[in-house]
């Protein structure tokens, strides 16, 4: 554990969580922890700088390694392979190089373990990654828990999927892996809820992300390290699906029935109320310790045009799948990702080659799959139909039933496919234990994230990169606790000496 006299950071990464989601919370809400730090913490918006694809697989790498998406390159889940991977390091390799502790509770793209365990207080990857390992190693008892359980329901809570053993494992290791008694209270509460309302099991996302963080705020509490990351996913999950019943005068023509929006107007609040939780715990948590909580989403959401949604087309075998366009188990490997959007690893490159050229002979109800490279071996598949109706597909001229070639088409339980998507804006809020940051309220210009990036490296004094843009000195100022600070009245902040560095690997 860290003395209390250095300077910590704790990010709690809220995943796609705008504005208005928070604003129409603490409305609805007063007494809730998010209520409590309006009035106090700096809060800023941000932007991605990012030009491809809006996805939070690209945009927290964007914001883990303080460049944007065409710098380092990254596209796809658990890449192993891009341009800039080695030339932009993650913050926490540059940190834990520089001989700062550092932490990591399920960020996006934290997957692999690093190799070099110096300096690292604990470690689990995101709930996409390929295996369980973690640090320290009872962690692996849940991760693997975890990553089995979400790729069962990567798109929508499905039944089973998780062997009667790791369940086991994971329930004997519940109390030293940090989950809650309150935590188990609302996972009963929520099996009762679920036999009593069948829709009600789209909340079991928000009970896994609760154990998760049970998991990584233990760990943080035991190590204090210099910088620790928290992921927080559910909220995004259930603002993709509900927000046409959330905020139904957000739409020109809102296509989802009365009594869809009624059953599910209440699931982002409820999501809500869970992250709301968190946070009243990790600001218990930082009034011990000499720690600023950074919350931090690397985009936002907003309302797109959507229709119901009532069933999908899945791969729900995908060595059947890739045995009927011609390739062999040997030929591939894949990796986690969110349906109906498959990761494949191919062995070469040309088996890639080979493996799009058979997509192209592949007629799925008039469509062929979309293959989107992530790098000369790496891949990502999508089969993106919805509301069909059809039992065979042709293969290079030969006609198959969908269970032949791997598909299926999956009624979706909620009828929710996408009613609300991706934007640029995101949020951040600096809330310190022992001061007034809504000076940096007055800051109105969106923040480039990556700036942000560069700001908490400063602020735990980790030389800053070449390569990165400037850091925010209002932000670094507020990020180092219990640091004098020029008088607001002057609205003007002191300077703060900036290190730089060439590219650390």
């Amino acid at each position: 554990m860290q003395s209390q006299g250095e300077n910590k950071v704790l990010i709690l990464e809220l995943n796609e969580v705008p504005w208005r989601v928070i604003e129409t919370f603490v409305e609805r809400h007063p007494t809730s922890a998010f209520a409590s730090i309006m009035r106090k913490s700096g809060r800023l918006p941000t932007y991605l700088p990012d030009t491809g694809q809006l996805h939070p697989k690209t945009s927290w790498q964007t914001f883990h390694r303080g460049v944007p998406d065409h710098v380092h390159g990254i596209r796809e889940y658990n890449q192993l392979h891009s341009p800039g991977q080695q030339n932009n390091p993650t913050l926490w390799a540059l940190a834990k190089n520089a001989g700062k502790r550092v932490g990591c509770g399920a960020s996006i793209g934290s997957w692999p373990v690093p190799q070099d365990r110096q300096n690292i207080d604990f470690w689990f990857a995101d709930p996409f990654a390929p295996d369980p390992e973690s640090i320290p190693e009872i962690v692996t008892v849940f991760q693997q828990f975890n990553t089995l359980a979400v790729a069962r329901s990567s798109r929508q809570v499905r039944p089973g999927g998780v062997s009667k053993k790791v369940i086991m494992n994971f329930l004997m290791s519940a109390p030293k892996l940090g989950i809650r008694a309150g935590t188990v209270a609302r996972t009963l509460r929520q099996l009762a809820a679920e036999r009593i309302n069948s829709t009600r099991s789209v909340r079991r996302r928000n009970i896994q992300a609760l154990m998760s963080f049970d998991v990584a705020e233990t760990q943080w509490r035991r190590t204090q390290p210099h910088l620790a990351s928290i992921f927080v996913n559910h909220v995004a999950a259930a603002m993709h699906r509900y927000w046409a019943a959330a905020f139904p005068d957000d739409y020109q023509s809102n296509n989802m029935p009365a009594d869809w929006c009624d059953t599910y107007k209440d699931e982002i609040d409820e999501a809500m109320i869970v992250a709301d939780h968190m946070l009243g715990r990790c600001l218990k948590s930082i009034d011990k310790t000499n720690t600023t909580l950074l919350i931090l989403g690397s985009m936002g959401q907003a309302a797109i045009e959507h229709e119901p949604t009532f069933n999908q087309l899945i791969i729900n075998n995908m060595q059947a799948f890739m045995s009927a366009v011609g390739m062999s188990p040997d030929d591939y490997q894949q990796r986690p990702g969110m349906e109906p959007e498959y990761v494949l690893s191919f062995r070469t490159p040309a088996l890639l080659d080979k493996f799009e050229n058979a997509c192209n002979c592949v007629n799925i109800n008039g469509d062929k799959p979309g293959i989107k490279r992530a790098s000369d071996n790496e891949c990502s598949l999508l089969v993106d139909q919805y509301n069909i109706d059809f039992d065979s597909v042709t293969i290079a001229e030969q006609t198959l039933p969908l269970g032949q070639a791997g598909l299926h088409i999956e009624k979706i339980q909620d009828m929710a496919g996408s009613t609300a998507q991706h934007t640029p804006e995101g949020v951040l809020l600096v809330v310190s234990p022992s001061q007034d940051l809504s000076y940096l309220n007055e800051h109105t210009e969106n923040v480039d994230i990556c700036s942000v990036t560069a700001s908490v490296l400063d602020s735990i004094d980790v030389p800053i990169p070449h390569y990165m843009p400037e850091p925010m000195n209002e932000l670094v100022l507020a990020l180092r606790t219990n640091k004098p600070r020029t008088p607001k009245a002057t609205n003007k902040q002191p300077k703060v000496q900036k290190q730089r560095a060439d590219v650390v690997v």
